[in-house]
């Protein structure tokens, strides 16, 4: 027994000396005195619901301090989001928390790398930072926020800017063609381009405004040029090779009847157009057998332009007002060759299931149309009957309503489900009014797409508008010459997240 108590008092003694010299504590989330995992990580890639969003950011960076505190930055399209909050961390973990929420990031010691896999506003998200050193933010001179006017000139003058057609190359530049005046006071419409680049705080500045296209004497086009629509692809005409599109509304009247629509091309996204003559006005009004000579009618404009191929096929959109009412049609064409274009199919689009904002029946007008090539689905955007009354402007819309419908995944390219006699039913995403935006009058809106008419998130549904206030909102407009709400038309940008 004595032997036995020995060696149990010996083995006390060990244990006691080893608890002194290494303590007895397990490893927690506890922050410790020394933060080897201080510094700045930048995104390698993340993705949401399967789609990878890494190339959205024109940065996205994780900043950990040395007091523990940690702080989550992107930059895209919409501005620059930040959140605050603070970290402990394992050996093998860091654990940041923003408010409520813990986002567990694993981490891989050899090459400084955070990973992260969780929901995230009911969507499954993975994300993947890197550690570097002298991270620098992109430079900023100062702009406009996505969701403020993007840019505009003074009420004191009769300009006006509605109608946008907007093109995203890469993350940063935002190529917008929208429909202005060239001359203060002067009703005649221009083609009107601004390209925007993207600045390091998440706001956007815009070039001057150009006048890219107008109309020309003697033709289809002589009094207006408006509504354009602008896709990449590849066009050839007269054995020249063009590597973009437009499409737009023509006409020769003063009282906004009679509407045509016509193509030009460019070898430029900035431009010069070349308009093409030979064709033009590819939806011709007058031939047609809608066409009535002694009734005033709208005809057919307000086209939109999606790219079925990246190449020489696309879908012309556009609104038919004709005596038999509203419609919107689609045509398909290979306009690979020009000096021989050639139309593939045609076919009025569905109304089934659309709204208006109250919830109303409601035909598709004066629309712009998307395609999501990761969900398979056409997005729209189009503006509600009836229009708002009251405030001395009454031709305007209050509100605009986004829809899409979901293509057969099996075509080759989805698109062609439009044409296939399948039927097709609309589904309602959002409407957006004076409740989201603020404006008495939201109208004549463009989805905000990439180069070829696509979306380019199938979670997100960015837009811009046309805001207009109403005449009450200045009574001494005619004392000062200014037109009855036509020179209040700015743009502004919305997000839909879906």
């Amino acid at each position: 027994m004595t032997q036995l108590f020995k060696k149990i008092c010996l083995f006390s003694t060990l244990v006691i000396l080893i608890i002194a010299m290494y303590g007895c504590q397990p490893k927690t989330e506890t922050p410790i005195e020394t933060h080897p995992y201080a510094g700045t990580y930048a995104l390698l890639s993340k993705t949401v619901d399967g789609f990878d969003m890494t190339d959205q950011y024109v940065y996205a960076i994780l900043e950990l301090t040395s007091d523990n505190q940690a702080t989550m930055s992107e930059v895209d399209l919409y501005g620059l989001s930040e959140q605050k909050g603070s970290y402990s961390y394992t050996e093998t973990a860091i654990t940041i928390t923003i408010g409520l929420r813990q986002f567990v990031f694993g981490y891989d010691l050899n090459d400084q790398t955070l990973s992260y896999q969780g929901r995230i506003s009911r969507k499954e998200v993975t994300m993947r930072y890197q550690k570097v050193m002298n991270f620098t933010k992109p430079n900023t001179s100062g702009g406009k926020a996505f969701t403020e006017q993007l840019f505009g000139e003074s009420l004191d003058e009769n300009f006006y800017n509605y109608a946008p057609a907007i093109l995203m190359e890469g993350n940063d530049t935002m190529h917008v063609w929208f429909c202005g005046n060239g001359v203060s006071g002067n009703v005649t419409d221009y083609i009107v381009y601004r390209k925007g680049k993207l600045q390091g705080d998440g706001t956007w500045v815009f070039t001057d405004r150009e006048l890219v296209l107008s109309s020309t004497q003697g033709t289809w086009d002589s009094r207006h040029v408006c509504d354009p629509t602008v896709i990449k692809g590849t066009f050839k005409y007269k054995g020249i090779d063009y590597g973009y599109l437009m499409s737009y509304l023509g006409c020769v009247t003063n009282d906004s009847s009679r509407n045509e629509v016509g193509i030009a091309l460019a070898q430029s996204i900035e431009g010069p157009w070349v308009k093409v003559d030979e064709i033009n006005p590819i939806a011709n009004y007058y031939t047609s057998d809608e066409y009535v000579d002694d009734r005033w009618t709208w005809g057919y404009g307000q086209p939109s332009l999606v790219s079925v191929d990246e190449s020489g096929k696309v879908i012309l959109f556009y609104t038919k007002g004709v005596v038999s009412g509203t419609y919107q049609y689609a045509e398909l064409w290979d306009l690979s060759n020009l000096d021989n274009p050639v139309k593939l199919d045609e076919t009025q689009i569905t109304n089934a299931g659309v709204v208006n904002a109250s919830g109303g029946a409601d035909v598709i007008n004066n629309a712009d149309f998307a395609y999501d090539p990761f969900s398979k689905r056409l997005y729209i955007i189009k503006e509600d009957f009836p229009y708002a009354t009251g405030g001395g402007t009454d031709w305007l819309t209050g509100a605009n309503t986004v829809m899409y419908l979901n293509l057969n995944p099996e075509e080759a390219f989805p698109m062609q489900t439009l044409f296939s006699g399948e039927p097709l039913r609309w589904q309602v995403v959002k409407s957006i009014g004076t409740n989201e935006t603020g404006h008495a009058r939201v109208h004549n809106a463009g989805i905000v797409r990439n180069e070829y008419g696509w979306l380019m998130n199938p979670h997100q549904i960015p837009i811009l508008y046309t805001k207009s206030d109403v005449s009450n909102d200045y009574p001494d407009w005619p004392l000062k010459g200014q037109w009855p709400a036509l020179h209040t038309y700015r743009i502004y940008g919305y997000l839909i997240e879906l």
